[in-house]
Order: structure tokens, then sequence, then C-alpha cells
């Protein structure tokens, strides 16, 4: 049976392969075959010094938010190639250091000063704070040095003035000026009081979005910048020294019971008072002239009680120290013009101030 059944498959029609099925068979086999050959080409061309790098030898990138900067960095990275220069001196937001391949965002708090360059010239952990609405400052017992540095650092670069960058927001109390002036004014104030020359501190206020504490605090408040001196703020704001003369000549209205009050007269102890709140260490002495109208005798006598007038106006209309007053007489040993005519009688009689 097997032999039969062997038999009938032989006698079977065995079905033929198409012409097509072996095209795309053939064009398949020249296809790996060139595949391999590409492959081998490849491996012999490749450089020996490449190597195959895994993924796990590339370092991970992470990012903690909230990391503090460390002092390290602050100290040996130069904020000047780093710190992204804009319009406002610290913000809430991150400021931004930059070098030539990467971009560090950090955080910076407390009470910080930068120069002109940008660089840090000094920074405590710890910043002024104040109220929401309030004007007045916390400034915590670590920070008692801040004013000294600044101090020095004028002291030690003359061409340069502090600006302080005091901080308010949009939803505190309407104020004019505003409340950020205020908060810096106070500062002002405290930078006075050292002895640092006023013109050479500008207060700026920055409105920004400050997001307070529970008990409506800010903790951030006060920032400082040096920037190069502005003498042309300093000429508008200096007021002109008035030069203070020698000799003041004033001709009185005279009476036979002595000198008279008169516009001339008040005039004149305005000028005084002037002078001495430009250099309250001078001294001034009065001495009295006349003409050749008496004996010398009568004359001196008379040029001593117009300085004495003099003197007991300014003390009394002036409220100037008697014992920066002295007075004089030279009678008529000094006319200006001749006694023979009146006018020249009338200049010899006057009362010159002596200023030293």
């Amino acid at each position: 049976m097997f032999v039969r059944e062997v038999t009938e498959f032989q006698n079977k029609p065995h079905k033929q392969v198409s012409p097509i099925m072996k095209n795309f068979l053939l064009a398949f086999s020249i296809c790996i075959a060139w595949s391999f050959f590409a492959l081998w080409l490849y491996s012999w061309l490749l450089p020996n010094d490449v190597k195959t790098v895994a993924v796990s030898d590339f370092p991970k990138l992470t990012s903690e938010k909230n990391t503090p900067i460390s002092s390290e960095i602050l100290n040996t990275t130069p904020v000047s190639e780093n710190l992204e220069k804009n319009n406002e001196l610290f913000s809430d937001e991150d400021d931004i250091l930059r070098d030539k391949t990467k971009v560090i965002k950090i955080n910076i708090f407390g009470l910080s000063a930068i120069n002109a360059d940008k660089d840090i010239v000094f920074r405590f952990e710890e910043g002024i704070s104040f109220i929401k609405d309030s004007k007045s400052l916390i400034i915590p017992k670590s920070l008692i040095d801040f004013k000294y540095k600044i101090n020095t650092y004028l002291i030690e670069h003359p061409k340069t003035e502090v600006h302080i960058i005091s901080k308010y927001s949009a939803i505190e109390n309407f104020e004019t000026p505003n409340i950020g002036i205020q908060r810096g004014n106070e500062i002002k104030n405290l930078l006075t009081t050292l002895g640092i020359d006023s013109t050479r501190v500008i207060v700026k206020s920055s409105i920004e979005e400050i997001k307070f504490s529970t008990d409506n605090s800010y903790s951030n408040a006060i920032g400082f910048e040096f920037k190069h001196l502005n003498e042309d703020h300093i000429a508008l704001v200096t007021p002109e020294i008035t030069a203070i003369p020698e000799v003041i000549t004033f001709y009185p209205r005279i009476s036979d019971s002595g000198i008279l009050k008169s516009k001339k007269l008040d005039e004149l102890v305005e000028t005084v008072i002037n002078i001495f709140e430009e250099d309250p260490t001078i001294k001034i002495t009065i001495v009295g002239h006349t003409d050749n109208s008496g004996t010398a005798n009568e004359n001196y006598n008379r040029g001593l009680n117009y300085a004495k007038d003099v003197r007991w106006y300014l003390v009394t209309k002036g409220k100037i120290d008697r014992l920066k007053i002295k007075v004089s007489s030279k009678g008529d040993v000094e006319p200006l013009r001749s006694n023979r005519t009146r006018n020249g009688r009338s200049a010899n009689k006057r009362v010159e101030l002596l200023i030293e």
C-alpha cells in the first residue's frame, strides 16, 4: 500500500515557480549581499581610536529647586562676568549668573552691595526687614557693620556714590513720596549720621511683587549699589557757598542820640547771620568812624558809640553771640574823603565790620 501511495504522489503534476517570484528572490539576495559588504567596508574605514560610549557614561543633569548657593561660589565666581545686568538690583525672582558655557540660577537674599562692575562688595545672610505699610525698618544686630563697610568703600573710592535701592509693593498704602523712598531715607539718615556726605547717597525705590510673610513682614527690603560719582548731581544738590567778605562798610542813619533803626540796618543783620551760618568760628570787630566836626577825643567816643549801637542791634535782633563781636573806634583819623564838603563828611561817618 505504501508503494502505491508513493507512486500516486509521483504521478501528480507539480506547481511551477513563477518568473516574478524568481526575480524577487534574486533582488532580495543581491540586497542582502550589498548590505553585508557595506557593513564590512564601514568597519574597515572607522578610525581605531573611536570608542563606543555607553549612555550611562554621560553625567546626569539634575535640577534641585531652592538649593542655597554656598559662600564659596559667591567668593570665587566673578559676578562682573556672570551677573545678568538689569535695571533692578535684587528681586524676589532668581538672579542669573552666566559664564561662557552655562547658566546658573541662584536665589540672592540678605543684604548685599555691588559695585559699578557688578562685583559683590559685601553680603550678609540676613536682610533688612519692614512691615507692610510701615516706613520703619528692622535691622538685625548681625548687620551692624553694613554702614561701616559703606563708609570704608566710599573713602577708598572717592569717585563713587552709593545708591540705596528700597523695595515696596503696589498693594501698600499710597503716599508721597512713596513708602519705598521713605524707607530708603531712613537708611540715608543712618549713613549721614556716621559722617558720610549726603550728596554721595542716592535713594531709589523699586516697586515689586512682594510675598509678605504671615505677619506681613518682608526681609529683603534694601540693597546697595556703588556707582561712579555723578558730579552734575552734586552741583545741583550742593548749596552755593557764599564768599565771606573781609570788610563790610555800613552807612547808618545817625541822630544826636545815636544810630537809628532802618531797612539797611535790618539787611546788615541778615548778612551777618548768613556769615555765621557759613562759618560759626568767625569773629567780628565793629569799628566806628566819624568826620572831624569835634575834638579828637569827642570823635573817638562818637565812633565808639556807633560801633556799640550796631553790636547791640546784632545781638538783640540777630541773636548773635555777644562774645563773638568786639567794638572799636578810629574817630576821624581814617577819613575816606575830604571833610571840607558835606558829601565828604557823610562818607567819613560810617561803621566797618572787620571779619576774622
